[in-house]
């Protein structure tokens, strides 16, 4: 054998022994990917048992809207956001569960966007809507899962052993997709979150002992967004998913038979801009609908603007949240709602547990100005993968405006 294929065949043989060394840590790396989702859902286990007054459950919509730091700091009251990505109304009777045996909020506030996930309902329409129909089902159908893996896996990280814990995966066993694949490659189960690892993060905040901004989340709008649309007033409800549906009535049950007495769903503030937006605005109609025969509550915050003082050009990231500012007012109108609402008084604390709080008002306030700032001193590029999470980096970028 001449001498070049034998140096061909060991280099070959070099480099995929090399591969096979960094496959094992590399896929311990990618299994563990570490998310703002299991920051904020960490953040609220490491809270002291029974000191939060209001919980807010829901998916992105509420972590990007809505500051536990600026509603504190409007009305004294503790709250913490139980939110996480994709979160389908599916999963929120085991998150009541796993709130409940830490907390006794008095209110518990349900932001209701994960109970219109699922397909869209036959409708009957003129040929020429059907076929924008078709396009949207398309799009939603692909978004909108009611049994999201990445959903249920961040929320199985995050829960502790319990029978709560055990009861949703073996609910849950008819939809999970673990295969041979999934526990030999263990970090492909995980693609969905390959954007950020924050397992620094996660343990910084372990050695602190508690969330300093309360699972705060936000990001830059960069994409040029457009117009909203009128929304006919005649408009009248569509159905629903039937399984959502079924799964939103169990919820309403089993937080009754919990014993929890107040509970608020709501619609966060959505920008509406097309055919799309006002069907599923149509949808949220019928889940009000069921939400207000149960006996329980419903305010949707969809069209708000003058109350809160919400612009619609410069206070959205896109048009399902709200960027930092926006977040700043809405919190303060919701937290400042529920407060009167409910006739809440301001949160009795023990010393040191008020100190955290009232420094927390400190980091929110460098927050909008980090937030702010941020695009004027960096490249477009960089501004474009920014996220401004509860982590290390943005911590420290606090403390320097908190220093001024």
């Amino acid at each position: 054998m001449k001498k070049i294929y034998k140096k061909r065949i060991i280099g070959i043989v070099l480099m995929l022994a090399a591969l096979t060394a960094l496959f094992f840590p590399l896929q311990e790396y990618f299994g563990n990917r570490i998310t703002h989702n299991h920051l904020r859902l960490e953040g609220f286990y490491l809270e002291k048992p029974d000191s939060l007054d209001v919980v807010i459950m829901g998916a992105s919509e509420v972590y990007y809207g809505y500051f536990a730091n600026e509603a504190y700091r409007n009305t004294k009251v503790t709250s913490y956001p139980y939110a996480f990505s994709h979160n389908p109304v599916t999963l929120w009777k085991y998150e009541l569960k796993e709130i409940l045996r830490q907390q006794k909020p008095k209110v518990l506030v349900v932001e209701v966007n994960g109970a219109g996930y699922g397909r869209e309902p036959k409708i009957k329409h003129k040929k020429s809507r059907k076929i924008k129909r078709k396009k949207i089902k398309k799009v939603s159908g692909r978004k909108r899962k009611l049994y999201s893996e990445l959903a249920i896996r961040i929320l199985e990280d995050n829960m502790p052993e319990s029978d709560n814990k055990r009861q949703m995966l073996k609910d849950l066993s008819h939809v999970r997709k673990d295969s041979m694949l999934d526990k030999c490659i263990p970090f492909l189960k995980f693609h969905g979150q390959f954007y950020d690892n924050m397992s620094e993060d996660l343990s910084e905040m372990r050695k602190r002992g508690n969330a300093s901004m309360k699972g705060i989340f936000s990001r830059v709008g960069w994409r040029k967004q457009k117009k909203e649309i009128e929304v006919p007033r005649d408009l009248k409800s569509i159905p629903m998913d039937p399984t959502a549906e079924k799964s939103l009535k169990e919820f309403i049950a089993v937080s009754r038979e919990m014993g929890v007495k107040n509970v608020l769903f709501v619609r966060f503030p959505h920008k509406i801009t097309d055919e799309k937006g006002i069907i599923n605005y149509q949808r949220y109609l019928r889940i009000k609908e069921v939400v207000e025969a149960s006996g329980c509550q419903y305010a949707d915050f969809t069209t708000l603007r003058e109350e809160a003082g919400i612009s619609s050009e410069k206070d959205f990231v896109d048009r399902e949240h709200l960027n930092a500012n926006g977040a700043r007012k809405f919190t303060t109108f919701l937290s400042r709602y529920i407060q009167a609402k409910y006739r809440l008084k301001s949160t009795v604390l023990p010393k040191d547990e008020k100190e955290k709080w009232d420094k927390g008002t400190k980091y929110i306030d460098a927050y909008y100005k980090y937030y702010n700032d941020y695009p004027k001193k960096h490249s477009k590029l960089k501004v474009l993968y920014k996220t401004f999470p509860e982590s290390i980096s943005v911590l420290k970028g606090l403390k320097q405006y908190m220093q001024k």
